[in-house]
């Protein structure tokens, strides 16, 4: 098997240093050593796949050229880094991976006099970033000098070790989501509110959780809208809650792909109370030949309205399809009747009203 050594070296201690390397910054891009063997080589390169989960534009690469059936201990060191004290809030650092085989991917940490032995999470698709995770919960309190990842961990002696693994934002930082939301918004349109938001960066973000209360107290979830996993441009956001009314409160619940979450601040929204389901007397009335019928819907639906002569058979039928919440006025022309007494009826699917009209000729 083959072994990626990332060996993190420094002088002072910080319990909550910041400690993830993005390969973005000429600090983290400088200071790798490569030791034995020689062939072997690591370098920062342009992302190999910006489609998926890892949009940075640069990652750490890693080249091993040794072939088939040995086991040297192959890696990479830096020397720039200040040891850090494994904390509550970093114990679980990440890494994104993409590799070019599916196999478990060790990662150890240690220090003086002690070391974490080997811990395991696999990447699951070749070709692909992944997100790898690690629990260092055991280790709390103890102050990390080394890091070492071995990217191959348990394949056979037959494994072709000639492979390239890439890897970038390794990170041991507080337990935060680290998106930044720089706008979050509501207007009332209608029946309906439009919410808008946008970030200047994101970090491993799963998505936003849109969550609704009438109290502000008590929130509910309303709806999910995917993020954009790692990214550091501006992204803009959108969710329409539908057929609502009243004072409401929203807010977004933006989840990590670890799971981690933080909530945004909370905006309010008025939205004025909906037109009611309502069937009008029609004008004029008495008419001849021609009347004007009114009504109005409080949300889109299907609607029927239809003319009935005085023993219930239908003689017109002026509505029969899906029409939008509002109001709606329909022009009858009754000069194909005899005059007489008729009855207009509404339909929506939960409501039914029904007014009289005569026809004088």
């Amino acid at each position: 098997m083959k072994y990626l050594i990332l060996f993190l070296f420094a002088s002072s201690i910080c319990a909550f240093a910041q400690t993830t390397w993005d390969f973005e910054t000429t600090a983290q891009d400088t200071g790798w050593t490569v030791f034995t063997p020689t062939a072997d080589t690591f370098s920062v390169v342009p992302n190999p796949d910006m489609s998926g989960l890892n949009t940075t534009a640069h990652v750490a690469k890693f080249t091993i050229t040794n072939g088939t059936g040995v086991n040297p201990w192959e890696g990479v060191f830096n020397t720039h880094v200040t040891p850090f004290v494994v904390t509550a809030q970093n114990c679980k650092p990440t890494i994104l991976v993409y590799k070019d085989t599916t196999s478990r991917v060790d990662f150890k940490i240690e220090g003086t006099g002690w070391n974490s032995g080997d811990t395991f999470d696999s990447n699951t698709v070749a070709n692909k970033w992944q997100m790898v995770t690690y629990d260092f919960t055991a280790y709390i309190g103890k102050t990390i000098t080394t890091i070492t990842i071995i990217p191959d961990f348990g394949h056979e002696s037959t494994r072709d070790y000639s492979s390239t693994s890439y890897f970038d934002l390794i990170t041991f930082v507080p337990t935060v989501v680290p998106v930044e939301l720089v706008s979050f918004t509501g207007a009332a349109i209608g029946n309906r509110v439009e919410l808008n938001w946008s970030t200047a960066t994101e970090v491993n973000n799963s998505g936003f959780e849109v969550q609704r209360s009438s109290d502000n107290l008590h929130f509910a979830k309303v709806g999910f809208v995917q993020g954009h996993g790692t990214v550091t441009q501006i992204n803009k956001y959108s969710f329409t809650d539908q057929n609502v009314s009243g004072s409401l409160y929203y807010r977004l619940k933006q989840v990590d792909l670890d799971g981690s979450f933080k909530y945004s601040k909370v905006v309010e929204v008025k939205v004025t109370s909906p037109l009611s389901f309502a069937l009008n007397q029609n004008y004029p009335n008495p008419f001849n030949p021609a009347t004007t019928i009114s009504y109005s819907i409080p949300e889109k639906s299907f609607v029927t309205v239809k003319v009935y002569d005085v023993l219930g058979n239908e003689v017109a039928s002026l509505v029969n399809g899906e029409m939008e919440a509002g109001e709606h006025t329909i022009n009858f022309n009754a000069s194909n009747l005899s005059s007489g007494i008729y009855y207009y009826r509404i339909t929506d699917g939960n409501n039914v009203a029904t007014k009289k009209l005569m026809l004088l000729k």
